[in-house]
């Protein structure tokens, strides 16, 4: 088996769990991500979401409040069975900026809740 070349990665990931909602011609569902970056995520998933296939992901930032961002993602590693890696495609401005505010300033939050699985990140 082969695995992604981690040195082409061009944004630190964040080592989180959490739940998030998956649309595309392969299926919907929620899955869990293992990592998130600002360029993308893994996600856990036993779909089979093929390389290449296009995904509509909609990750909670505040789900209380009804707060979500929404991503286009391109399939770029598959693991059937497991989970896929994605790379966020069309991203504007305010959705990275919005993404990178919840990653930096909620993550000590986020880990007293129990969704952080590492201090590490890569």
């Amino acid at each position: 088996m082969s695995y992604p070349d981690h040195d082409r990665r061009r944004a630190v990931r964040h080592k989180w769990l959490l739940d998030l909602y998956f649309d595309g011609s392969e299926g919907v569902g929620i899955a869990q991500t293992r990592d998130v970056s600002l360029c993308g995520l893994y996600l856990s998933t036993r779909t089979v979401i093929p390389k290449g296939a296009r995904l509509k992901l909609r990750l909670p930032i505040n789900p209380e409040a009804g707060q979500y961002l929404v991503f286009d993602a391109e399939v770029a590693y598959s693991q059937p069975g497991v989970g896929v890696a994605v790379e966020f495609i069309g991203v504007d401005a305010e959705s990275s900026r919005r993404l990178e505010e919840f990653l930096t300033e909620n993550r000590k939050a986020f880990a007293a809740a129990g969704g952080l699985i590492s201090e590490d990140e890569e």
